[in-house]
């Protein structure tokens, strides 16, 4: 039986189609992934140079039974991927017309790229309450086709006595 000994030339053989077969093709794919998540630069096709404020009792939407003080929009900015909407739990299971709407600009600010996540402040309340209120904002997301791996909670510690709350939208 023959024995096979392998020359300096040889090894420098296989290490050369080590390169070519197993790293080129990784490091093709690894470009490829950083290419894909980039957006193009194009500018949004509305903006808004300042901060809309918007009154409490604008954003009643869909739900007439609904008290508009303790309900709807209070911020809106295009430009820095913010919005502000009140929510009470007690009087409320979804998210009235117009925050829908509002959410569906908001995904088209130019804040909101490939790499950031959807961050959702909202307050500390018992179990049935955040079911409600969890449940409500990721129906609304779900209109607009926005996986759940791309919203993120924090939640924050809320007045004792509240019953309406402030909910803060914004891209991290």
């Amino acid at each position: 039986m023959r024995q096979y000994i392998l020359t300096e030339r040889g090894k420098l053989f296989i290490a050369v189609l080590v390169i070519f077969f197993l790293i080129q093709p990784s490091l093709i794919l690894f470009i490829w992934a950083l290419n894909r998540d980039a957006q193009p630069n194009e500018p949004p096709p509305q903006s808004s140079p300042n901060p809309i404020q918007v009154s409490p009792d604008s954003g009643s939407g869909g739900s007439e039974s609904v008290d508009p003080a303790l309900s709807g929009l209070r911020a809106f900015d295009f430009d820095n991927g913010e919005m502000t909407f009140l929510f009470t739990p007690d009087i409320q299971a979804a998210l009235d017309d117009n925050i829908t709407l509002m959410l569906g600009e908001l995904l088209t600010s130019p804040v909101n790229t490939g790499d950031k996540k959807i961050a959702v402040d909202i307050p500390q309340l018992p179990d049935d309450d955040t079911a409600i209120l969890t449940a409500a904002i990721l129906v609304a997301f779900s209109t607009y086709e926005v996986p759940l791996h791309d919203i993120v909670f924090f939640v924050y510690r809320p007045e004792s006595d509240a019953k309406t709350f402030e909910i803060n939208i914004s891209f991290r």
